[in-house]
């Protein structure tokens, strides 16, 4: 009823967890530049970003509503303190840029967060360079699966590998063993993780 007025809004009803995006695009914006703007329900936001940026859609950007701790976690540096497993996540895929806060007093009824608009603007090409995307993931995944412990202690458990054999990998890799995930840059992830595929690679051959 509110946008019935309009021929250029039309509304699509689905589940963005579900619906073919790539697509939905496709068929809705032949030949244009795409830009995706949305108030994201909190409880999904992080699933929702990830979907958007690992399809690598043909989109230029995307502009979201979410929640402040998680705009500051999707926004946050790697190697900085406040950055975690979707802030490298994002960051292969994408800029972070965040814009503006939005307090909890702009509702009504008052949320009991405050919340932040960020933008996320699509890389042409990732930020580093990997040679096996998924060993890349579950490598930060792992590492930050434990963030009190040091990555080798971590990211050994989440790999199913042993402690010694990751600490070799990180001294090849030019990496201190007693590092925290948190203090890991994106270079740093890529180049262990480059070291565990080749090494793996290696004893396959060797097989």
């Amino acid at each position: 009823e509110t946008l019935e007025h309009y021929p250029n809004a039309k509304v699509i009803e689905g589940d963005v967890m579900e619906v073919d995006l790539a697509r939905l695009i496709q068929e809705e914006f032949p030949d244009m530049r795409v830009y995706v703007c949305a108030n994201l329900p909190y409880y999904i936001t992080s699933p929702v970003i990830m979907r958007l940026l690992e399809q690598r859609l043909p989109v230029e950007s995307v502009t979201v509503m979410v929640q402040k701790e998680a705009a500051d976690r999707i926004c946050a540096l790697p190697g900085t303190r406040e950055s975690g497993a979707v802030s490298v996540a994002v960051r292969y895929y994408a800029d972070p840029e965040p814009l503006f806060r939005v307090s909890r007093g702009s509702f009504l009824p008052a949320p009991k967060v405050d919340s932040a608009v960020i933008r996320l603007r699509i890389r042409k090409e990732p930020c580093v360079h990997v040679d096996d995307e998924p060993l890349f993931f579950s490598l930060v995944r792992a590492s930050f699966g434990q963030r009190r412990k040091t990555l080798c202690n971590a990211a050994a458990t989440g790999l199913g590998v042993s402690k010694e054999q990751l600490i070799k990998w990180m001294k090849q890799s030019g990496i201190p063993t007693q590092i925290r995930a948190e203090a890991m840059t994106m270079e740093q992830f890529a180049t262990l993780s480059n070291q565990i595929f080749a090494a793996r690679k290696e004893d396959l051959h060797g097989q």
